[in-house]
């Protein structure tokens, strides 16, 4: 790195989209101004590079001193697209990642904007990248609210979770967690949910021990950009999986209880978060996708051409969200679910067992929805293999 005295900016000078110059929207003003809040100091010199190639990230560059300083800029004008400008931050941001962290820091720039930029979903977004490491340096000037970083993955999860009420087909990227408290992260790898897939990883990785990214195709793309996985993959505590079906396969023939990235995917598609559908559990790592039509009976179902088996399997339709004492109870066949979501609870059981199982259930009735018309069919297949005899069950 180039030693200097006095902070020199370099500026990929083309834009990637919009056919603009960042030397006609990156004033003498705003230069001066981000100088001087990140170096202290308000003379530079400016080098807007016009060779080959455009600008990734809406990035600037400033040296300084031996340090490397690299803020990412907002869009200009009028606030538009919900991701629009955390995919270029994303972008900066893996370069950050990828480069020597040694003396260098990332921040965040606001530009003149028209519009809401503190919807729900933009604060939300704030906090995720100032818990991946990016300063905030004018934000004072646009925000209302400061941003806070987020304390744990829960924290994370809880907030995303709120955004998502009421908005189940946003058929985004997921964050959960799994049985053993590792963070998880289904990653779709086509358009903005990549970038933000991206991002909210990076945040994990500052405050969990283990991230485990799955990549789930998404218009025939199977993997994240190169540049994004590799970045991720210099971080030590971060494990990346490729759901490729060869894994799919390999997990439903050496398992009857699959639980296969595919399948939780489905599930979070379908159902949204992890939560017991017949208590009120929401704790991930006790909350597991309990199959309608068991693994077991279908891998056993003749009929069925093998290559339509592993559908059935991982069908998001064919499961449901149920706590680790409700799944055990709902394989044992000490509870049922009756086709219009009823709960019904075996009647042989001596009373201290029922009085248990009537108290921990405290949904006797599943929610609108749970029970599909795809669900339906696989009831139907669960009732077929059943030996329970629906007469010896009771309501709760």
């Amino acid at each position: 790195m180039t030693y200097h005295e006095v902070p020199h900016i370099v500026i990929k000078n083309n834009s990637q989209k919009g056919g603009y110059f960042f030397e006609d929207i990156l004033t003498e003003e705003i230069l001066t101004d981000v100088c001087r809040k990140v170096t202290g100091t308000s003379e530079y010199t400016v080098e807007f590079d016009n060779e080959g190639g455009y600008n990734k990230g809406r990035l600037a560059t400033i040296l300084y001193k031996g340090s490397k300083i690299y803020v990412s800029f907002s869009q200009a004008g009028k606030v538009e697209g919900r991701n629009y400008n955390f995919q270029s931050l994303t972008t900066a941001l893996v370069r950050f990642y990828r480069g020597s962290r040694h003396n260098s820091r990332i921040c965040f720039y606001f530009l003149p904007q028209e519009g809401n930029r503190e919807t729900e979903y933009f604060s939300f977004m704030y906090r995720v990248m100032a818990t991946a490491g990016v300063e905030f340096i004018n934000d004072e000037q646009y925000l209302t609210q400061t941003i806070e970083k987020f304390a744990s993955v829960q924290d994370i999860i809880n907030a995303r979770d709120r955004l998502r009420e009421g908005k189940r087909n946003n058929n985004s990227s997921y964050l959960t967690k799994s049985k053993h408290g590792v963070a998880e992260i289904y990653a779709k790898t086509y358009g903005a949910n990549k970038k933000e897939a991206v991002l909210i990883s990076l945040a994990a990785s500052h405050i969990s021990k283990k991230i485990r990214i799955y990549e789930i195709r998404e218009q025939n793309i199977s993997v994240l950009p190169k540049p994004d996985k590799e970045a991720l993959e210099m971080l030590p505590n971060v494990e990346i999986i490729n759901t490729d079906m060869q894994i799919e396969i390999r997990e439903f023939v050496r398992r009857n209880s699959l639980r296969s990235p595919r399948y939780i995917f489905n599930l979070l598609d379908r159902l949204g978060p992890k939560k017991c559908t017949l208590c009120d559990c929401e704790i991930p790592e006790l909350i597991e996708g309990a199959h309608i039509w068991p693994v077991a009976d279908i891998k056993a179902d003749k009929s069925i051409p093998n290559d339509q088996k592993l559908n059935y399997a991982i069908d998001g339709h064919n499961g449901i969200w149920l706590c680790e004492n409700h799944h055990k109870m709902f394989d044992e066949g000490l509870i049922i679910i009756e086709h219009d979501g009823t709960i019904r609870l075996k009647d042989d059981l001596n009373d201290n067992d029922k009085s248990f199982i009537i108290t921990a259930t405290t949904n006797t009735l599943l929610p609108d929805g749970v029970i599909s018309e795809e669900a339906e069919i696989y009831l139907a297949k669960r009732d077929e293999a059943s030996t329970y005899e629906a007469s010896n069950y009771i309501t709760i």
